[in-house]
């Protein structure tokens, strides 16, 4: 199975002429951590769920393409029923990766889903809001949760100001270089 993975990698990353620091630098590790994972010398079943996230956003992969060419379903996401891969059930208070929506065109490398109030928000990373929009707020701080806000505008310092969705609300201002917002494009509601 290795072996495998490793091949469907080394194909996806030729196919486009990237070469393995292309890949490397996208996935914020070294050329030989890729070059190990093209021969298979590494288990992809072991590898964190943030790292594979971008060895696929860097191979310019959905994860049924991930799926299907390795044989290695990814932990916090599921898929419809791959033949020989068994789904992975969703985990709470997760980000996940989005491969599509409804009348949306969509690049997995930069649409994601925050678990929100029994479903999620769809969010573009890297796209601000506009006043009024729903946005997801990304502290800086390493292990500071995301949180979906309604985006207020900016303040006089040019920071975000921003309202929390809970309950009660709080408004909040978030400097510009202590965090990011991302704009909501869609919520999906689960029921069940």
């Amino acid at each position: 199975m290795r072996q495998r993975a490793g091949g469907a990698i080394a194909r996806r990353r030729r196919e486009p002429g990237l070469t393995l620091a292309d890949v490397a630098r996208e996935m914020e590790v070294s050329d030989g951590y890729v070059w190990k994972l093209e021969k298979g010398l590494v288990n992809l079943e072991n590898v964190s769920y943030q790292r594979l996230l971008a060895l696929m956003k860097a191979l310019r992969w959905t994860l049924e393409e991930f799926t299907q060419a390795t044989g290695v379903a990814v932990p916090g996401l599921t898929t419809e029923e791959t033949p020989g891969v068994p789904p992975v059930p969703l985990k709470e208070s997760e980000e996940y990766l989005v491969l599509g929506l409804p009348g949306l065109e969509v690049d997995p490398r930069d649409l994601r889903a925050l678990t929100h109030r029994g479903g999620f928000v769809v969010y573009r990373e890297g796209e601000e809001p506009e006043p009024g929009e729903l946005a997801v707020a990304e502290p800086r701080e390493r292990d500071a949760p995301l949180s979906p806000v309604r985006f207020l505008g900016l303040n006089s310092r040019r920071s975000y100001v921003v309202e929390t969705l809970g309950c009660p609300t709080e408004r909040r201002t978030l400097e510009k270089g202590n965090g990011l917002l991302h704009r909501v494009v869609g919520e999906v509601r689960i029921w069940g």
